[in-house]
């Protein structure tokens, strides 16, 4: 299997930051480009500007925040970043996009919640492999 493009699902937590640390090394080691992307939406950030609801401001912050916070390290270290936002419930939004972009491998990390938060809450590394149509590499914390 040829890796040229990886599609890393970031949510801003400890456990995206680990798996995009794996993803930048799998992509020194083939050559291959990262696709990062964040599930997001204006009702996430409209706390921070109480006087205004610009839309299209929240949004660029936003991605200038995933591209400044998470995508420089990968930069400096001579891999090609896309990062991208997509407004969508995480797992429909993360496979939509490996879709759009041909990624060949989907990587995620984990929150380590406890055993019932997941049960109640969900987690999208546990939904992800299920509906993508790719493998998924599932980053375990440290």
């Amino acid at each position: 299997m040829s890796v040229h493009t990886i599609l890393v699902a970031h949510d801003g937590s400890e456990g995206s930051a680990q798996a995009m640390t794996w993803a930048v090394e799998l992509a020194q080691q083939t050559g291959a480009r990262l696709v990062v992307v964040r599930a997001w939406s204006a009702l996430d950030d409209l706390g921070k500007h109480a006087d205004h609801a610009d839309f299209h401001q929240l949004h660029e912050e936003a991605l200038a925040e995933l591209r400044d916070e998470w995508c420089n390290d990968a930069e400096a270290a001579g891999v090609e970043v896309d990062a991208r936002l997509v407004e969508d419930l995480p797992v429909p939004g993360i496979v939509r996009t490996a879709r759009d972009t041909q990624a060949d491998l989907v990587v995620c990390g984990t929150r380590g919640r406890g055993r019932m938060k997941q049960l109640v809450l969900g987690s999208v590394a546990r939904a992800l492999p299920e509906h993508s149509h790719l493998p998924v590499v599932i980053v375990p914390p440290r």
